[in-house]
């Protein structure tokens, strides 16, 4: 063996070169495959952001519940502080909204299901000259199963720290926000079931 049998050809330090190009590019797959699969499963009612509720998310640092007052279903002025002692699911929406019609009889069907455990308060933002359409709207989109509250100043919206429309918030018998989801979902779903039972196990009466 001559003295420069040892020594590697530009073709020999391509492959080696390429060998480990493949080795580092294996090993970053399985890191990334582990870290995905390593995840801790989530806790708390992020737990139930699966399926219709993909979008469910609790804040770590959610906003007071808003105290500004709105026109309740007798017409007179009632806020949200006033019905704290129930588990309250708080939904915005607009007749404009097109999500907010196509969810909103599943509201209606969840407040069915879960009767006097939550409460569930679907708030108008509409216009004042928009009163009676969106009074009638939710009346023939929930079989007349939701009552109408109607905030024309949008003031308990704006407070939410969220843009979205339709928007829903659970909130505990004290007024502290659980979780909140952005957009429409199937609130008649399996999954909805299992969040608000969660919800009402938690914080039974006093």
């Amino acid at each position: 063996m001559n003295a420069h049998s040892s020594k590697l050809t530009p073709r020999s330090w391509a492959l080696s070169a390429a060998g480990w190009l493949a080795l580092l590019g294996a090993a970053a797959f399985l890191y990334v495959v582990f870290a995905a699969t390593s995840k801790p499963p989530a806790q708390g009612y992020e737990r139930f952001a699966e399926g219709p509720l993909s979008r469910l998310e609790v804040l770590d640092d959610p906003p007071p519940q808003p105290p500004h007052p709105f026109t309740g279903p007798d017409g007179r002025s009632t806020s949200l502080p006033q019905m704290r002692g129930e588990i309250l699911i708080v939904n915005y929406w607009a007749t404009f909204c097109a999500p907010c019609r196509v969810e909103m009889p599943t509201l209606a069907a969840l407040q069915e299901r879960f009767g006097d455990q939550v409460r569930v308060a679907a708030i108008s933002i509409d216009e004042g000259t928009e009163a009676d359409e969106a009074r009638a709207m939710l009346a023939a989109l929930t079989d007349g199963r939701l009552a109408f509250h109607h905030d024309i100043s949008r003031w308990t919206h704006l407070d939410s720290r969220s843009g979205w429309l339709p928007l829903t918030i659970i909130y505990d018998r004290d007024g502290a926000e659980l979780a909140r989801l952005a957009g429409d979902a199937d609130w008649s779903s399996p999954e909805a079931e299992r969040l608000i039972r969660a919800v009402v196990a938690d914080h039974p009466p006093l």
